[in-house]
């Protein structure tokens, strides 16, 4: 199956592609609640929140692929603040044309690399646009470090 602007609509075919891919492999009680946004529970530190967005070409390469970078880059982003990594949101922006096989792929990837990681991909969006089989994710992270924990750019000093 190849992407097309109807997976984008909201409609029908855009259910079938969150059911079918998404929901399928990720697969976690918060997303699969299906709602506009993920209640986390209580942390015990302090929130640390990121965000990123991944735009590579080849969508696989040496080491990897579009997906596990996205994890691995939002997973180091909480981890150098001293946070440890819990939650993630992943959006994809799918362009026309994209086979689903590799769709299903890049998302499966995300799963197994969440998982080593040992965070959670609880909420995503999914928007389609014109082009020729591109894929892009924009990801939030959450983690939450310690009170007494102060990583920061500003605390860096000479020597």
């Amino acid at each position: 199956m190849k992407i097309t602007l109807k997976h984008g609509s909201g409609g029908e075919e855009s259910g079938r592609l969150i059911k079918d891919i998404f929901a399928s492999v990720f697969d976690d009680e918060i997303l699969l609640k299906m709602e506009d946004s993920a209640v986390l529970p209580p942390l015990h530190g302090n929130p640390v929140l990121t965000s990123d967005s991944f735009v590579v070409e080849p969508l696989f390469f040496k080491g990897g692929d579009i997906g596990k970078l996205s994890v691995c880059g939002t997973v180091n982003d909480l981890s150098s603040m001293g946070a440890r990594p819990l939650y993630l949101t992943a959006s994809f922006i799918l362009e026309t044309g994209l086979d689903a096989d590799i769709l299903e792929k890049i998302v499966q990837s995300m799963k197994e690399t969440a998982e080593e990681a040992g965070v959670r991909i609880v909420a995503g969006d999914t928007k389609v646009i014109e082009g020729k089989g591109g894929l892009y994710i924009n990801t939030a992270g959450v983690g939450e470090r310690p009170s007494s924990r102060d990583i920061s750019c500003r605390n860096m000093k000479s020597g």
